[in-house]
């Protein structure tokens, strides 16, 4: 393991925010390292050079007893290393830890954003800003609405439907007017670098990821409640027994009476991820019913179901990008829709990569995190990231 993703793993640590397969793969490594070499070189040197500042060095001291105190326990709290670790063994990498934080770039880079120095790379001058709250509302009679633009309450009326923006962003549908007969459907979409959450006219509540969007009726009238989206939608289906919620996606159609659920259609698949409740995927040739932790993946018309980390699949709603095991593919995918920005692969990065970063910060921090890893560099021109080996 490089230098520099050591590095990492004992940031991750100190921040608390490792995760299970993290603290695997630094587990792995203490057991496999030779106690007066390989930690030796990448610890201790840190130790040789540092020279503590007094305030500094009160904000590391309670990561020292933290991580001391919780070295290598996976969730449950069960030891996940494959030998006794020495208690000098473990506060050596906890000694480490502090100095890391406070002297190495990369970890004081993200605990001390205030004293981030110039950096020589690329990355800093050509910064871009992560998305935000933006979205067009498009009415039944065409016009649009753009909704990061609009002033607080009642943007339009719908036949007896009266659509308000609150003041957190957030659209509500009222539908308590006096019904009409005409089917009247609106259209909320989300740019590249857009994110918007709703409320449906029956109290569903959906939220939109970059690039995607939800066509409904301004009132669910009839038998069924019937939408379409595209790109990546999360939704807690308000709970109705006599009218089935029907959410249509390419050739994919999902039915749902009440549950939480997410679906991601950017690419040919078509990958729906339940939470809570349940939800039948249907293919035309094929149905299945899948149950919360379980994603349905259909393909070319071809369905293939399995458990899959929650954590990892909500992170975009959550405000997080984490990546366990994601191909460089995968991760840029994300982060061009999100940054609005091109990806251009210079060299090939075969790497599996295992981050998680907030969806708030510049790409450069976010870049700066999948470099941390040792594996891969990158340079920004203008909108364009180039990948780096």
């Amino acid at each position: 393991m490089s230098d520099a993703r050591v590095h990492y793993l004992v940031s991750r640590f100190f921040e608390g925010s490792i995760t299970t397969v993290e603290k695997e793969e630094l587990a792995a490594w203490v057991n496999q390292a030779e106690e007066d070499d390989m930690l030796k070189k990448v610890l201790e040197k840190a130790w040789e050079d540092y020279e503590p500042d007094a305030a500094l060095k009160e904000q590391a001291d309670p990561a020292l007893n933290r991580i001391i105190g919780g070295m290598f326990t996976d969730a449950r709290g069960v030891d996940i290393t494959t030998r006794p670790v020495r208690f000098r063994y473990v506060k050596r990498i906890a000694a480490a830890a502090a100095i890391l934080l406070v002297a190495g770039t990369g970890i004081y880079y993200w605990y001390n954003p205030a004293s981030k120095q110039e950096t020589t790379t690329t990355l800093i001058a050509n910064d871009v800003m992560p998305g935000g709250t933006k979205a067009v509302l498009t009415l039944s009679n065409g016009q649009q609405i753009v909704l990061d633009g609009a002033a607080d309450g009642v943007l339009a009326k719908q036949g007896g439907t009266s659509i308000s923006k609150q003041a957190g962003g957030q659209i509500v549908y009222d539908a308590s007017g006096e019904a009409t007969t005409e089917i009247l459907y609106n259209t909320m979409s989300t740019p590249r670098g857009g994110e918007y959450q709703l409320t449906l006219p029956d109290g569903t509540k959906a939220w939109l990821n970059a690039a995607s969007s939800i066509t409904y009726p301004t009132a669910f009238a009839g038998k069924e409640r019937n939408v379409r989206i595209t790109g990546e939608v999360y939704l807690e289906v308000a709970k109705d027994k006599t009218k089935p919620f029907l959410v249509e996606v390419n050739d994919v159609k999902l039915e749902v009476l009440g549950t939480h659920f997410n679906v991601n259609a950017y690419d040919k698949a078509v990958s729906t991820t339940l939470l809570e409740g349940s939800v039948k995927v249907n293919t035309g040739s094929n149905s299945r019913v899948i149950i919360p932790g379980e994603q349905a993946k259909v393909e070319q018309g071809k369905m293939t179901v399995k458990n899959v980390n929650l954590s990892e699949t909500m992170a975009w709603k959550n405000g997080r990008f984490v990546f366990e095991g994601a191909s460089i593919e995968t991760v840029m995918h994300q982060l061009s829709r999100w940054y609005d920005v091109e990806v251009k692969a210079v060299e090939n990065v075969d790497d599996l990569f295992f981050v998680d970063v907030p969806r708030n910060k510049k790409i450069s921090d976010v870049l700066k995190a999948l470099e941390l890893t040792g594996k891969v560099k990158f340079k920004i021109e203008g909108k364009t990231i180039m990948i780096l080996k």
